[in-house]
């Protein structure tokens, strides 16, 4: 059993009106989140564009542009076709196309429905996928952005090279509207605390405007600069330069968010609710497993120690300590939870576990619930 504060919003009521496992959102801490992050913005005179791979759900997706969000930013083409039709018209595909076929469903729906997309694109192959999809439809409101590597070293130009000015004339030659830079400082979720992020914020914007400035200089004089990292955007002050901030954890939050001092746990608003199926002189066992949890243990190499945390109805908590796929596996030292027992458990990464499923309970605080779709799950091509 683990030591913490119930009432520093761990403990939440457990409603017994549905048979479990089932994900779970508190509606008023989404909302909040969502408000935080939009006056944050705001405040910064920056658009957010946020990252809808967290929740993939049309319906959050539509309570952050109605607070002002300026568009999405999506995974893969097959989960931009899946807000297209949910309403969104304009939409960043931050995954690097290599195909042209890769766009040819995405920009049919987009030129459908009169939606823009904007495409990412870090090597000349990609830029010449890109303009042959075009090719194949001419009418897509199409755009590309370069993607440049601040510090992931996963997609995204050398800041220090003249790969930038490249493809920037590549996609000028093309024919295709340049849309600028994108980055995404993922490697801000293992600098362990939020000084540490502050300075990789710092660090990506110096690197953007760097090569903002070359690009300028070359005569490429429309050329905003798009970050995005749930991290960075809650740890730093909106960076001086940026014109767009791409978070996506943040309407959701997690446990790695509360471990990197980044939220309070009244700022969690995903759960899973699970019942104790079994209690052994070893574990608790409960009814959710990786198949619900997932097995990840936090983005970008953060690593906790288990798979969750649990909490029971008088604020007890258990670590989620091994999974199998129907079954997790809890950890107690005096008294175990009994057989039957409801539990909520926050996870490691949200975006993870939102993944798993195919809807979500949103939860109200007159205890009242509905059940909506994640239209986005499942859409990996």
């Amino acid at each position: 059993m683990m030591e913490h504060d119930v009432e520093a919003g761990w403990l939440r009521p457990l409603i017994a009106d549905r048979l479990t496992p089932f994900l779970e959102i508190d509606a008023a801490r989404l909302q909040r989140n969502l408000q935080q992050m939009q006056q944050k913005a705001d405040a910064a005179g920056v658009a957010l564009r946020p990252h809808i791979k967290t929740h993939k759900s049309v319906w959050i997706a539509q309570q952050q542009r109605a607070l002002g969000a300026r568009g999405v930013t999506v995974s893969k083409p097959s989960e931009g076709v899946a807000f297209i039709l949910g309403g969104e018209r304009d939409l960043l595909l931050a995954y690097p196309v290599v195909l042209a076929a890769t766009l040819a469903e995405l920009l049919q729906v987009a030129t459908e429905n009169h939606a823009r997309i904007t495409c990412i694109a870090d090597s000349l192959s990609g830029v010449a996928a890109i303009a042959a999809a075009h090719q194949q439809q001419p009418t897509a409101e199409l755009a590309v952005a370069i993607k440049v590597d601040v510090g992931l070293h996963r997609v995204g130009v050398n800041p220090d090279s003249n790969a930038a000015l490249e493809l920037a004339e590549a996609i000028n030659t093309a024919g295709l509207p340049f849309a600028g830079l994108v980055s995404h400082a993922g490697h801000a979720y293992g600098a362990g605390h939020a000084a540490a992020i502050c300075e990789v914020a710092r660090q990506e914007i110096a690197l953007m405007r760097g090569v903002q400035q070359r690009l300028i200089a070359a005569g490429f004089t429309s050329c905003p600069i798009s970050v995005g990292s749930t991290p960075t955007a809650l740890a730093a002050p909106v960076a001086e330069g940026s014109d767009e901030i791409r978070p996506g954890n943040y309407a959701l939050l997690d446990l790695t968010a509360w471990r990197l001092g980044l939220c309070t746990p009244d700022a969690l608003a995903l759960s899973v609710v699970t019942r104790v199926v079994a209690v052994n002189p070893h574990y608790a066992i409960i009814d959710a497993g990786s198949k619900m949890l997932s097995s990840d243990k936090g983005p970008h190499g953060t690593n906790a120690s288990g798979f969750g945390i649990a909490v029971d109805e008088q604020g007890n908590q258990y670590e989620v300590v091994k999974l199998s796929e129907e079954h997790g596996f809890l950890q107690f030292s005096h008294q175990a939870p009994t057989v039957g027992a409801l539990l909520r458990i926050f996870p490691n990464h949200s975006c993870a576990v939102v993944a798993q499923s195919d809807r979500f309970v949103l939860r109200h605080t007159d205890g009242s619930a509905e059940v909506l779709n994640i239209e986005g799950r499942g859409k990996f091509i």
